[in-house]
């Protein structure tokens, strides 16, 4: 309850009775790892991340013989290390089982025909009203829950746009991409389901918002992208991500003037594959479109992630469901999702992966500022930075620019400028302005140049362990 877990520690007995004499508990952070098993560096498996932390909190008894009771001889409640929030509670090891009551076996069925039932009662005559009604309740509870919609000459909802108030914060932390999937129809009534997302400190997706529309034509669309950007405070992405929808992007040029808009590469990929059946070129294709390569050498050989939500919606919504009931089941998926975000964060908080390459001083620094599944990325550029090759150097007073080429490639090279006034880095593969992530060509740099720390500029925000935190 209080954000800790005990493990038990030392315990003594008396041979003969069998009576403990002794019996101590520590906090489950307690001590610390034996290293010679991370240091191998033939092992194939990543080491598993590093708990303890040399925590001391503990309370020991011992057995006094004259009154014939157990009494207190040491009690440390002082932790060195955050304790868990109420909502990371659950994830904590000793709280990860749960029994099942005797008396309360449900099976499955049993538990999803009681769901139909208490639906059935609920959703009444006028679906669309239920589903208002809904949304109504649940903002009793949210008051930073935002619904749109829009109605027929008929009085008939036509167009419908939520977004609750963890989705609007979201966007403020991660909305400098925006990513539509509109291609969703599972419900009664084939309204395209449109899901407005982005990707997270965690390279997970987050969701900022879902529509249901009443086409996917362009004054739609445009309905949807105005409400969108009031919904969020009229501040507009840097880039938007499409699945290459003519009537989507009139309306993005419309709505978000400026932005820059890119077609999704699982659907260009996918359409190559339909279109062509050729394994061979889509796998270039593909190779082609995620390497980081400059201009003239993409326009020689012939970005951003976009990641379908239909195969994850797909295992809450698989039949034609009334709209309440569409609702309901979008928002049980909503709730999954960002369970799993609670636990990367949990993971994160109480977990330190453990170092492996040669330059650990920035390694470790990778590890104080990034979560585990961005650090993973940037640690591998450190490793890759093995390979690099440094073909010339030449410095001035205010900059040292490096050429750098690897290992395999000769013929390919990349300028590396160290502006040492504003002590920033700058590289030609862009990298970092295209990912937000910087690359093994920067890590070298920093070798060569005995800098200990990443620098400022090779940080961006939006990838920390505190991205959300007092985010403005």
């Amino acid at each position: 309850m209080t954000g800790f877990s005990v493990r038990k520690d030392d315990m003594r007995r008396v041979k003969k009775s069998g009576r403990i004499t002794i019996r101590r508990w520590v906090c489950h952070f307690e001590g610390v790892r034996d290293g010679r098993q991370s240091q191998n560096c033939s092992r194939v498996r990543e080491p598993r991340s590093i708990t303890q932390t040399r925590c001391r909190a503990s309370f020991r008894v011992n057995y006094n013989e004259s009154v014939g009771k157990y009494t207190t001889k040491e009690f440390r409640p002082k932790h060195y290390h955050p304790l868990a929030s109420n909502n990371e509670v659950h994830l904590i090891r000793s709280q990860r089982k749960v029994e099942e009551p005797q008396n309360l076996r449900f099976t499955r069925k049993d538990m999803q025909n009681m769901l139909d039932v208490s639906t059935r009662t609920e959703v009444g005559d006028s679906d669309s009203d239920t589903t208002i009604a809904y949304f109504a309740e649940k903002s009793e509870h949210d008051p930073g829950l935002c619904l749109e919609y829009t109605l027929d000459d008929e009085n008939r909802l036509r167009n419908l746009f939520w977004a609750d108030c963890v989705a609007r914060y979201d966007y403020q932390c991660f909305g400098d991409v925006l990513a539509f999937d509109a291609r969703y129809k599972t419900n009664a009534y084939h309204k395209p389901l449109v899901t407005l997302v982005g990707t997270n400190h965690h390279f997970r997706t987050t969701v900022f918002g879902f529509a249901l529309l009443a086409d996917e034509t362009i004054d739609s669309y445009t309905w949807l992208l105005q409400t969108f950007l009031s919904t969020m405070g009229n501040r507009k992405p840097v880039s938007v991500i499409t699945d290459g929808d003519k009537a989507m992007s009139k309306a993005i040029k419309i709505v978000f003037t400026e932005c820059i808009h890119h077609l999704c590469c699982w659907h260009l990929e996918r359409n190559a594959q339909a279109n062509l059946k050729n394994e061979d070129f889509t796998r270039k294709f593909h190779d082609l479109m995620l390497t980081p390569m400059t201009v003239a050498e993409f326009e020689t050989q012939c970005t951003q992630q976009c990641e379908s939500m239909n195969a994850y919606l797909s295992r809450f919504v698989q039949h034609k469901l009334k709209l309440y009931e569409f609702v309901r089941q979008i928002d049980r998926a909503l709730c999954n999702l960002r369970a799993t975000e609670t636990s990367n964060e949990f993971k994160t908080e109480y977990n330190a992966p453990v170092l492996r390459t040669y330059l650990q001083s920035l390694e470790k620094h990778a590890a104080q500022l990034f979560p585990l599944k961005v650090f993973s990325k940037v640690r591998d550029e450190m490793q890759r930075e093995g390979a690099i090759i440094e073909v010339k150097i030449v410095k001035a007073i205010d900059a040292a620019l490096y050429t750098v080429t690897e290992f395999g490639t000769p013929t390919t090279c990349w300028n590396v400028i160290h502006n040492l006034q504003e002590n920033h880095i700058q590289c030609s593969c862009q990298m970092m302005e295209s990912v937000g992530l910087p690359c093994r060509h920067m890590f070298y740099v920093l070798k060569v140049e005995q800098i200990q720390k990443i620098l400022d500029n090779m940080v961006l925000r939006r990838w920390i362990k505190k991205a959300k935190e007092h985010n403005t």
